[in-house]
């Protein structure tokens, strides 16, 4: 383990001493313990991609008129206007100037939360970008057009020892509300457990053996090691000159990537065609 791995071990640890405080300091009113729990993630973030970069929450508006459900933490691009008010809160924040968003959802252990987080991310995963920030030649169609959308991460530190119950319970909740596939999650993080991926074609993140669905890794104390590794590995909302610096000292390769083929099934068989 590098030196990098240990401290974002360390960096684990204190999300998760962070969030048992906020349980204890904010007991009785859930939205101040909610609050809490958003600024250890948001102070995460700025220590790993610190100014220009901002980080947000809020709702999200793209070009074309649609908006978003409310974010708890939105990595916002260098380029993206200085919107803030006398409150110190983004007044707008523009789909074409947000790389990544972060919905804080602590215990993904009931249905209710579960399908709040997807419900969350399915709201952002409707608005689209109109640039990509990408300019790779070799890239289709199909995959500039998936690039649009806003990658979306939902941050966790607890959820069922059972992996296979929560992907049951998310497909479940796809079946229910017939989302189809460019509205959904792309990674679920659940610190010092594991990270959840959404293998579809044209996406972010494709297996390679060809897998569609959704697939995981068991990270333990590597789990926010990967987490950064994929938030510097995406397309940003503007072309990003060269590569970025910690995707250099994060040399993560998936090794075992493990999934439920008969619940992938399930999955793929949502029967909505994707615009």
């Amino acid at each position: 383990m590098n030196d990098v791995f240990k401290l974002l071990e360390l960096e684990s640890r204190e999300i998760a001493h962070f969030f048992e405080k906020a349980s204890l300091e904010g007991k009785g009113t859930p939205q101040e313990v909610s609050d809490r729990r958003e600024i250890a993630v948001t102070k995460f973030l700025r220590k790993f991609f610190p100014f220009p970069y901002q980080v947000a929450k809020g709702n999200v508006v793209d070009s074309f008129g649609a908006r978003s459900a409310s974010i708890d933490c939105l990595l916002l691009n260098p380029s993206h206007p200085h919107t803030i008010g006398d409150d110190s809160k983004y007044s707008m924040i523009f789909a074409d100037g947000v790389d990544a968003a972060i919905e804080v959802k602590p215990h993904l252990n009931s249905d209710v939360e579960i399908s709040r987080g997807l419900k969350q991310i399915q709201s952002l995963k409707k608005l689209k970008r109109v640039r990509t920030g990408v300019i790779d030649a070799s890239i289709s169609a199909e995959e500039r057009e998936a690039f649009k959308r806003i990658p979306s991460f939902i941050f966790a530190v607890d959820t069922y020892k059972d992996i296979r119950l929560l992907v049951e319970k998310i497909v479940t909740h796809y079946e229910q509300n017939k989302v189809p596939s460019h509205e959904q999650f792309d990674f679920i993080v659940v610190d010092r457990q594991i990270v959840l991926f959404n293998s579809r074609k044209n996406s972010y993140f494709q297996v390679n053996s060809g897998t569609e669905g959704i697939c995981f890794v068991e990270t333990e104390a590597n789990t926010l090691a990967v987490f950064l590794y994929w938030l510097n590995r995406l397309p940003q909302s503007q072309l990003r000159m060269s590569s970025s610096v910690l995707e250099h000292y994060i040399p993560w390769k998936v090794d075992s990537m493990k999934t439920f083929h008969d619940l992938n099934k399930r999955l793929s068989s949502i029967s909505l065609t994707d615009a």
